[in-house]
């Protein structure tokens, strides 16, 4: 057999369409260089389908290297001449698949961003991607927000400075229709919505909308959004000011997947779930004039209040096959033993449950509590958080296990109990296991009531450092010497399943 030629150029023989796939895996500036290698690539770049501009790979044509690096203006002016050239020089016939903007850390007028976008409109664009820094508020340009080619939106606006009268507003405009968008992704910190009503139109201009992701800053405020979305099947929504004061209810019957982390002055209602299988849950906590902030800690007197939120909002969720509870929420539907009396719809449905938590006593309620409540789970996947740094210890013994089994009932016994078999549970996994009294009662509790338990992995916590030296071999050391103790106290516990297999991993 002959060898082929080995100065053959296999790349340039392949299809235009796989030249343009492996030239969207390269920054932008290196394949428009690729316009130098011969005849058949010099405008092949012309043609991309998928755009990407950044700031950080896109370096001034006309300024010194010196001016480049040292002066923004030279910076701004360098990647704002790229894109637009870049643009201009394309081909007019060809669509564009995707168009990405990335300028954080320096200022673009927003003229230029629009006309940018623009082009891309006029180009039948799919998937728009904007990062952006805005000194004087974002407004949507119109044609953006009546492409109907555009099936893919993310905006990743961060107000930055300036002022005016719409200095850190999210303007919308007056026309909106996107027929076609099934995936908008809007991340806004410091800037917020300037009109209630615009607001609440925008968010129903998508029939087709299957994805939502809603993350916002001290921005949000003071806004009733009435959102329905037919066809929405996953939702994720997230709020970092503790003074929104607002309220959202969503209308979305094809929800299939849910994730909230929000402080609680935003109410969020979710009417009419029956089609809900997966919902990741966590609150955000704040306690005026404390520092370092906790996201977890409660301000004392205001246990029950939290209690009857986080309960309010679990009860939206009884059809779901598969929940994630975090560490406030979690620590926040303990805190007052009363309201976990009440009887809540069952979790028929529930086969799996995940858990970030650190284990304090509120904890421990709040878990045994959605255990008693679903009777048909199968598995539970436990994460142990690390303590907040500045916190103090919310458990005793938490240096090692050093204690008795009557030292155990004295702190943990009262009213951490389970009032029923766990019928169905055959799995369980823990990471981050520290060896502590918490940890402890939690395993010997579980094992009394879960009648078919076959398999418990248990994960310890890594001392592991980048740094080798004497002090992280002593951690280590420290560390066998806990989980040795704890697995000897562990196998002390009765089990009530006939088959089950422990393993612990140190």
């Amino acid at each position: 057999m002959e060898r082929g030629n080995s100065e053959e150029d296999r790349i340039s023989i392949l299809p235009e369409s796989l030249i343009h796939h492996i030239l969207s895996f390269m920054s932008i500036t290196y394949a428009v260089q690729t316009c130098v290698l011969s005849k058949r690539w010099q405008y092949i770049w012309t043609s991309m389908p998928v755009l990407r501009f950044s700031n950080n790979y896109v370096c001034d044509w006309e300024a010194s290297d010196d001016d480049f690096y040292e002066e923004p203006y030279f910076r701004t002016k360098g990647f704002l001449k790229f894109v637009d050239r870049v643009l201009k020089l394309r081909d007019n016939n060809s669509d564009i698949q995707r168009f990405e903007l990335k300028c954080s850390n320096f200022h673009v007028s927003r003229r230029k961003i629009y006309e940018f976008i623009e082009t891309a409109v006029n180009h039948n664009v799919q998937e728009v991607y904007i990062k952006t820094d805005p000194m004087y508020g974002f407004e949507i340009p119109p044609c953006l927000c009546t492409c109907e080619s555009l099936t893919k939106l993310e905006l990743k606006l961060r107000f930055d400075e300036g002022d005016g009268e719409y200095q850190n507003k999210f303007i919308l405009p007056t026309e909106m229709s996107l027929p076609r968008l099934k995936s908008l992704c809007l991340k806004l910190n410091d800037l917020s919505f300037h009109d209630e009503n615009l607001t609440n139109r925008f968010f129903s201009s998508f029939p087709c909308l299957e994805s939502l992701i809603m993350e916002f800053g001290d921005g949000f405020i003071n806004m009733n959004l009435n959102i329905s979305l037919p066809k929405l099947e996953y939702l994720k929504f997230e709020c970092w000011n503790f003074e929104s004061y607002s309220e959202v209810k969503l209308h979305a019957p094809s929800l299939v997947s849910f994730v909230f982390n929000s402080y609680l002055s935003t109410s969020f209602t979710l009417e009419s779930l029956p089609s809900l299988v997966n919902a990741d849950i966590e609150i955000k906590i704040y306690i005026k004039d404390q520092w370092p902030p906790s996201n977890s800690e409660i301000h004392e007197g205001m246990e029950e209040f939290y209690a009857q939120r986080c309960m309010r909002f679990l009860r939206r969720f009884h059809r779901v096959k598969v929940l994630t509870l975090r560490n406030a929420f979690i620590k926040a539907l303990g805190g007052s033993p009363g309201i976990l009396d009440a009887q809540p719809p069952k979790f028929c449905n529930l086969q799996h449950l995940e858990l970030e938590t650190y284990l304090s006593r509120d904890c421990l309620c709040s878990i045994f509590y959605v255990l008693k409540i679903s009777p048909n789970i199968e598995s539970v996947s436990l994460q142990i958080s690390k303590l907040n740094l500045y916190a103090f210890p919310v458990y005793p013994y938490c240096d090692e296990v050093k204690f008795n089994p009557e030292n155990i009932g004295d702190y943990w016994d009262a009213g951490l109990s389970l009032s029923c078999m766990i019928l169905h549970l055959k799995f369980v996994e823990i990471k981050g296991l520290r060896g502590w009294v918490n940890e402890l009662k939690f395993l010997e509790i579980l094992l009394k009531h879960a009648m078919v338990l076959e398999e418990v992995i248990l994960n310890s916590y890594s001392t592991k450092s980048v740094i080798l030296d004497s002090d992280s071999n002593e951690k280590d050391s420290r560390r066998k010497k806990q989980m040795k103790k704890f697995s000897e106290m562990l196998r002390k516990f009765p089990t009530v399943s006939k088959k089950i297999v422990i393993l612990l991993n140190s």
